[in-house]
């Protein structure tokens, strides 16, 4: 198989028939399926093997081999004084987020992957950008395209990739999106040549016009490319290219259409991007702003693998443009999840961070102060929204690990964009365990979310925390705080209300002991943070319960 010049013998030995998933043979110059009743037949052209089902692609491998053999389309190329201006005016597209985007996606990947091999759909992706970012000789970048390229190692329909499941630690896709007739079904695809938790970049044209003439077919919003992607979990996603280039673009293709000669249309559209390149400099200051989302002239999707699909309500939730109508509190209470989608859209995790920050600080001291001078630690903020309690622990001279937990994908996300250097887990607490149990967990504003706070307490208490482990909770809804009644109405959220005797209990009955509360930061127009400080017993007690209810 090694007459494949540009694939490696890993990858050629991981290519499948794109008809039946099965593997794959060389034989005479083709690769052919080794199944019996496909027995499909794929040409090799001049060492690019061309894997087009033509029963399902609308591209025709007769024709693409055409190509590669005399190299018509490369050579197809203006030429002259038509040429020379082409060159001379200034580009209207300026992507301010791709090489960063990019940069990060390998960032990542090193992080993970001593050898990565990634796969690149389109030929979108500029090289250099990847080339610089992952040249050494333990990388691979597999470059595929439904045409020829000088960089283009594979010919193949993004609808069926050609590859055995999980042969890729990342795939990169930008602009290629909009070209494709079912950009659903190559979500999918690029899900399952993903390895477990392998990562995907995409950017897809929004606000642009049809600049890719019959293979021109979609456009998305942020929330509309955040859907497609659905089945991962996103680690970073907003607009790449900004309002400004959408209305240069915009600019452009209305002059460009007053032209009815060839002539005319090319002096139009090249006044035009004279007349308003300056505005994809604009930019730069714009392109993170909500308003600038909904009007972006492309957005991106940086995310992992995951075995769990983001719900539709949840995906609505994280809405981040500038038409958040939020209606808390109509009709029956909603999942806790949406609604923290919600407060990090809106941006009240940034307030929630800014007031808990006193009680979370004197808690904090609390606990660290209680496990005394026993070194180093490992700890989970349960519960972490944007991840700022992580940070906080992260940069304590003692902490060699902080690991975030959360419901909301959108407060997930968040965290993993402002550090991402942090472990941050999109979980269910009441079904999350961690890898190896810890030396504090740290939770503030989150057992009165649940219908059966012990239960959770009881999980933290076996699964979560090492034998003499410490836990901190704070929690500004209870009974003797009569200012914080009104928020499950309000907010459309049940929430559990004890009074701080309940709480007590409830702590003793999980298995905690030296069990203290107090108040903290209290101020004069309120009680302040009901502070609960527990340790877990002893180690022969806390194994053996866990023994027991891992056997039930």
């Amino acid at each position: 198989m090694t007459s494949a010049a540009r694939l490696s013998a890993a990858v050629m030995s991981s290519l499948r028939c794109p008809g039946c998933r099965s593997a794959l043979a060389l034989a005479e110059g083709e690769l052919v399926c080794t199944v019996e009743s496909c027995g499909a037949r794929y040409p090799v052209v001049e060492g690019v093997p061309v894997l087009i089902d033509e029963r399902r692609s609308i591209f025709r491998a007769a024709d693409i081999a055409v190509e590669l053999t005399d190299g018509s389309r490369r050579a197809r190329r203006p030429g002259g004084l038509r040429a020379l201006v082409r060159a001379l005016t200034p580009s209207i597209s300026l992507s301010i987020k791709a090489t960063a985007n990019l940069a990060r996606l390998v960032s990542l990947l090193r992080v993970h992957t001593l050898f990565p091999r990634v796969l690149v759909v389109g030929d979108g992706v500029h090289g250099e950008d990847l080339n610089a970012l992952l040249s050494s000789a333990d990388a691979e970048i597999v470059r595929t395209n439904v045409a020829p390229g000088p960089q283009v190692a594979l010919i193949c329909d993004p609808h069926d990739l050609p590859f055995e499941d999980g042969s890729f630690d990342a795939v990169a896709a930008e602009g290629v999106l909009q070209r494709v007739l079912d950009p659903w079904q190559c979500t999918r695809e690029i899900h399952r040549v993903l390895k477990v938790r392998g990562l995907v970049y995409a950017d897809t044209p929004f606000m642009q016009q049809v600049h890719q003439g019959t293979h021109d077919f979609c456009r998305f919003t942020h929330l509309g490319h955040r859907r497609l992607f659905r089945s991962f979990e996103e680690i970073d996603s907003g607009a790449s290219a900004g309002p400004g280039m959408a209305l240069a673009w915009a600019w452009r293709y209305f002059l460009w259409s007053f032209g009815r000669t060839r002539l005319l249309s090319f002096l139009l559209r090249t006044f035009a991007d004279f007349t308003s390149f300056f505005l994809t400099a604009v930019d730069r200051r714009l392109v993170d702003r909500s308003r600038a989302l909904d009007a972006a002239a492309s957005v991106y999707f940086l995310g992992r693998r995951s075995t769990t699909t983001l719900s539709d309500r949840e995906l609505v939730a994280g809405y981040r443009g500038a038409e958040v109508k939020a209606a808390w509190g109509v009709g029956a209470p909603r999942p806790v999840n949406e609604v923290f989608s919600e407060w990090a859209a809106v941006g009240w995790d940034e307030g929630m961070a800014r007031n808990h920050a006193p009680s979370v600080e004197e808690m904090l001291e609390a606990a660290l102060a209680a496990r005394g001078e026993v070194g180093p630690f490992n700890a989970i903020d349960a519960g972490c929204g944007n991840g700022w309690v992580v940070r906080w622990l992260r940069a304590h001279d003692h902490c060699l690990a902080a690991t975030g937990v959360d419901c909301s994908a959108s407060m997930i996300a968040k965290a993993r964009s402002l550090d991402p250097e942090g472990t941050y887990v999109l979980a269910d607490l009441r079904e999350w365990t961690p890898p190896e149990p810890v030396d504090l967990v740290h939770a503030m504003e989150v057992l009165y979310y649940f219908d059966d706070p012990v239960a959770l307490l009881r999980r933290i208490r076996v699964e979560w925390l090492r034998p003499g482990g410490w836990a901190i909770f704070g929690i500004d809804h209870y009974a003797e705080n009569a200012a914080s009644h009104c928020w499950p109405e309000r907010l459309g959220v049940r929430m559990t209300t004890w009074p701080t005797e309940r709480w007590q209990a409830a702590l003793e009955e999980a298995g905690f002991e030296q069990v203290r509360l107090w108040r903290a930061a209290t101020r004069d127009d309120g009680p302040g943070t009901l502070a609960m400080l527990a340790r877990t017993p002893a180690a022969n007690v806390a194994m053996s319960e866990k023994e027991s209810t891992r056997a039930a």
